[in-house]
C-alpha cells in the first residue's frame, strides 16, 4: 500500500509546481511569439497578439477550472500532460504550417488558446489542491502567486539568455514540453496514493516525455528538414543566436544569407547595394580617415571601403557577434568580403546602434570625430527598430561627424514602401540634415533607396570610382526619380514619442507580401 504524503512535504512540492509551470507558461508566450515574428515580421503585433490571446484563455481554463470538482490531482496530472505536448510541439507545428501553406494563422490561433486554457486551469486547480493541506486561503493564494510570478521571471529571463541561443525555438520548445511532462510525472509519483489512475497517467506521461526528449535529442536535424521547405537553395550554414537565426544557402555560384527569414544579400547582385551604399559618399571626402558602419555585419560595406587607402580607423558597431564572426571565419562569406575583417583597420563593437551612438554622443571627446557614417541598418518594421530611423537618432548622428563630414544611409525601397522612404527623408531633414534620395535596382530587392546626407552643401565628387555597377560619371541618373518613386504626398518624421514609420511601412509592405 503506498505512504501517504506529508501535509510539509505535499506543500513542498506543490509550491514548486506552481514555480515550475509559471516558467514554462511564459516560455510558450515568447516561444510563439518570436516564431509569428520570424515568420511574418511585426514584432509589436505579433507579441501583442499572442499576449492578448494567451490571457482571454487564461479567464476561458479559469472558468472551465470551476467546473472540475473532484479528482483534482488527476486533472491536474493530465492538463499538464496535455500541456507539455501541445507547447512542446508547438514551434515544430507553427514552422510546418508556415511551410506547407495558408493554415499558419488558423495553426497559431489554436495553439494559443489551447495552451492559454490549460495554463489558466492550472493555477485554480493548484490552489485548491494546496488548500487541502494548508488550510488557510489567505496564505494559500499569496504564497502560490508569489511562485508563479517568480516563475514567469526566470522563464522571461532564460528564454532570451539561455534556452533560444542554445536550444533555438525549436529545441526550446520541445523542452519547456517535456518540462511540463516531468512536472506530470512527478506529481504521480508523490501523489500516486490520491490519483484515481495512477499507472495510465503514468505511462501517458512517460510516453510524452521520453517523445519529447528524443525529438529535443534530434533537434539540429528537425531544423535543418523544415529550413529545407522554408528555402528554395541547398542551405549550408544554419545558426541561431541570442538575437536571429542566421541561414546562409547557395544555389550554383549565387551565396544568399537571411536573418530570421528575410534575406540580406544575394552574391549575385550585392555589389550594386553595397556599392551604391557606400562610392556616393566616399568619393566627396578627398582625406577620409575615420569611420563609423553602423550594421553591415556581413563584412560587404566594409570591402568597398578597402579602396580607400587614406582610411586610418573603422568602428562598426553590429548587435549579433553571430554574423560577423560568420563572415569573418565562414570561407564563402570571407572570400566574398574580400577578407575585409582582416585587412581593414576595423574595430568591431557588439551592441545596439541606438545605445551605443548615444552613449558616444554624450562623451565630448567623441563629438566630430567621423569624416563618414555609414548606416546599414535593418528596416523600421517594428517599433524597437524605428527608434534607428528616429529625428533623436538622426540628430545624434549629426553630433559624430566632422563639419566636412558625410552621412550614408540605407532608408528602404522608393517603390515597395514609398512612404516609408520619403518618411526617412524627411526625418533627416527635420533632424538638420542636408538630404539627396537616391535610388538603384537590385534585382534581388527591387528597386531600393538611400541617402546622402550632410551638415552643409553637398559637394560634387572630388574622385572617379568605377565599379561593377558604380560609375561617378553617370552617378547622376541615381539621384533622379520618376513619378512613380516620388513622395505620395507631405511626409511626417518619425519620433521615438511616435514611430510613424511603423505604420508606413506595415502599410506599404501588406500589399506585395
Amino acid at each position: 500500500m503506498n505512504k501517504e504524503i506529508s501535509p510539509k512535504k505535499a506543500i513542498i512540492i506543490l509550491a514548486a509546481c506552481v514555480g515550475a509551470v509559471a516558467t514554462c507558461g511564459i516560455v510558450y508566450q515568447l516561444i510563439i511569439g518570436t516564431v509569428s515574428t520570424y515568420l511574418k515580421g511585426n514584432s509589436t503585433f505579433q507579441f501583442s497578439l499572442t499576449i492578448g490571446l494567451s490571457m482571454s484563455a487564461y479567464g476561458l481554463g479559469s472558468f472551465l477550472s470551476t467546473r472540475v470538482k473532484k479528482n483534482l490531482l488527476d486533472w491536474f496530472v493530465l492538463i499538464e500532460i496535455l500541456l507539455g505536448l501541445i507547447g512542446g510541439m508547438a514551434a515544430f507545428i507553427l514552422f510546418e504550417l508556415y511551410a506547407l501553406g495558408n493554415a499558419f494563422e488558423t495553426g497559431r490561433v489554436a495553439i494559443i488558446v489551447g495552451t492559454g486554457t490549460l495554463i489558466g486551469l492550472e493555477i485554480p486547480i493548484l490552489i485548491r489542491i494546496f488548500e487541502e493541506y494548508r488550510k488557510n486561503l489567505r496564505v494559500t493564494v499569496g504564497q502560490l502567486m508569489g511562485f508563479d510570478y517568480l516563475g514567469a521571471l526566470i522563464g522571461g529571463i532564460s528564454f532570451p539568455l539561455l534556452l533560444l541561443p542554445t536550444m533555438g525555438l525549436i529545441g526550446s520548445s520541445f523542452v519547456i514540453g517535456a518540462g511540463n511532462a516531468l512536472i506530470a510525472l512527478a506529481t504521480v509519483y508523490a501523489f500516486r496514493s490520491k490519483l484515481k489512475r495512477p499507472k495510465l497517467l503514468m505511462g501517458f506521461a512517460t510516453i510524452v516525455t521520453m517523445g519529447l526528449v528524443a525529438f529535443a535529442t534530434f533537434t539540429n536535424p528537425i531544423e535543418r528538414q523544415i529550413e529545407k521547405q522554408l528555402y528554395e537553395d541547398h542551405i549550408v550554414r544554419f545558426h541561431q543566436t541570442k538575437y536571429q537565426r542566421i541561414v546562409v544557402t547557395k544555389h550554383a555560384e549565387d551565396v544568399r544569407m537571411y536573418l530570421d527569414g528575410s534575406l540580406q544579400f544575394s552574391s549575385a547582385d550585392e555589389y550594386r547595394y553595397h556599392e551604391s551604399l557606400v562610392h556616393p559618399a566616399a568619393t566627396r571626402l578627398p582625406n577620409m580617415e575615420r569611420v563609423l558602419i553602423l550594421g553591415g555585419g556581413d563584412g560587404l560595406a566594409l570591402r568597398e571601403l578597402l579602396q580607400y587607402k587614406t582610411i586610418k580607423h573603422i568602428d562598426l558597431v553590429d548587435l549579433d557577434p553571430g554574423v560577423v564572426d560568420l563572415a569573418r571565419e565562414d570561407e564563402t562569406l570571407a572570400e566574398l568580403n574580400g577578407d575585409a575583417f582582416k585587412k581593414s583597420p576595423v574595430n568591431v563593437v557588439h551592441d545596439d546602434a541606438f545605445t551605443w551612438v548615444k552613449t558616444k554622443t554624450e562623451d565630448l571627446k567623441s563629438r566630430g570625430t567621423y569624416d563618414l557614417i555609414i548606416a546599414d541598418l535593418p528596416d523600421p518594421h517594428d517599433a524597437s527598430l524605428a527608434k534607428l530611423y528616429s529625428v533623436a537618432f538622426y540628430k545624434n548622428l549629426q553630433k559624430l561627424i566632422k563639419p566636412n563630414g558625410l552621412l550614408a544611409a540605407q532608408i528602404g525601397s522608393p517603390f515597395f514602401g514609398r512612404s516609408t522612404f520619403w518618411t526617412s527623408v524627411k526625418t533627416l531633414e527635420t533632424a538638420g540634415w542636408v538630404a539627396r534620395p537616391y535610388h538603384v535596382n537590385v534585382p534581388s530587392f527591387g528597386e531600393w533607396g538611400f541617402a546622402l546626407c550632410a551638415p552643409h552643401k553637398i559637394q560634387e565628387p572630388f574622385m572617379e570610382h568605377n565599379g561593377k555597377f558604380h560609375e561617378t560619371r553617370t552617378e547622376l541618373d541615381l539621384f533622379s526619380f520618376p513619378p512613380d518613386l516620388k513622395a505620395p504626398h507631405v511626409m511626417q518624421p518619425n519620433t521615438m514619442i511616435r514611430p510613424v514609420i511603423v505604420d508606413h511601412y506595415r502599410k506599404d509592405w501588406k500589399k506585395w507580401n
